[in-house]
């Protein structure tokens, strides 16, 4: 766990839900919940004085945490020599922990577009772990060879990244060992119907930049291991979701009932965190008739 905050550059507020959900994708968090677990994990490493970490003031709960700077280095140095990870700044120099051979590692964090690139004409079999974190500038996926070429990944976080036409690569939809993919603030209007392959996914993140409506094929339903699900804010007029299989989701963030019906949430019993946009056809009474049964709710 405590290996896993050399993805962040220094002075960075790590928050933690994707954390947790880092852990929980890499096999690490076990408990009845990826939060509860999570939290125990970090409340061990405050304890050991390794990070400094900050709670909210309405729930009380772990928000985000930060290292101090002989931590951090430490924490560089030690998986620097364990080889956990490679911090890629730009294919030419020299990063914190020796971007030169990326393939050497299991997990990459991407700080430039132009390191982004040098991906695409690898092969990178044994990559675990991929992170888009603190990009100094713009940069654009055009090649669908980039997940072709990594295809063990369990973590794939491309938050801010943009796509060439605003479509995510089918190619996506190989990458089958996935459990954390975010496309968070990501540049994408055109989700492919390949992801229903991602059957294994924890977390998934599709609050993508908000601009053109979204296109989302009919296809997270068969994501049965979901515990989060955070939906674009403005889908396409079209787009229909049937949700209610779903049934493992703890967090359910920006659901429609004009693209989902409301009578999905039944099932959904295990959820403790939800957000809900309601449509001129579903009343807050037939949404109340809903949430009955989520008797481990604790935001709405």
């Amino acid at each position: 766990c405590f290996l896993y905050l050399a993805h962040y550059p220094e002075d960075y507020k790590i928050y933690m839900w994707n954390l947790f959900n880092y852990w929980a994708a890499e096999g690490i968090c076990h408990g009845s919940t990826i939060r509860h677990s999570g939290e125990d994990y970090l409340q061990e490493l405050v304890r050991r004085n390794l990070v400094i970490a900050e709670k909210n003031n309405l729930s009380w709960r772990f928000e985000y945490c930060q290292m101090h700077d002989m931590m951090r280095e430490v924490c560089l140095s030690k998986a620097k020599e364990e080889s956990f990870l490679q911090i890629i700044k730009v294919p030419t120099s020299t990063s914190s922990i020796n971007a030169q051979s990326p393939s050497r590692s299991r997990r990459l964090t991407i700080r430039s577009g132009k390191a982004f690139h040098i991906l695409g004409h690898k092969n990178n079999k044994k990559v675990r772990s991929l992170i888009v974190l603190g990009l100094e500038e713009d940069f654009w996926i055009q090649s669908a060879s980039i997940f072709q070429n990594l295809p063990l990944l369990r973590v794939l976080d491309l938050s801010e990244v943009k796509f060439k036409g605003g479509k995510l690569p089918s190619s996506i939809g190989g990458l089958i060992h996935l459990r954390f993919l975010s496309l968070d603030d990501a540049g994408v209007s055109h989700l492919p119907s390949s992801m229903r392959n991602l059957k294994l996914l924890l977390y998934l993140n599709l609050s993508v930049a908000i601009g053109e409506p979204v296109h989302v094929p009919n296809v997270l339903k068969e994501m049965l291991e979901l515990r989060y699900l955070f939906l674009p804010w403005f889908m396409h007029d079209k787009t229909k979701l049937e949700l209610g299989d779903l049934v493992n989701l703890e967090h359910l963030w920006s659901f429609s009932t004009q693209h989902s019906s409301v009578t999905d949430l039944l099932r959904m019993t295990k959820l403790r965190s939800l957000s809900v946009s309601l449509s001129e056809r579903c009343t807050f009474e037939t949404l109340s008739s809903s949430l009955r049964q989520l008797r481990n709710l604790e935001t709405l």
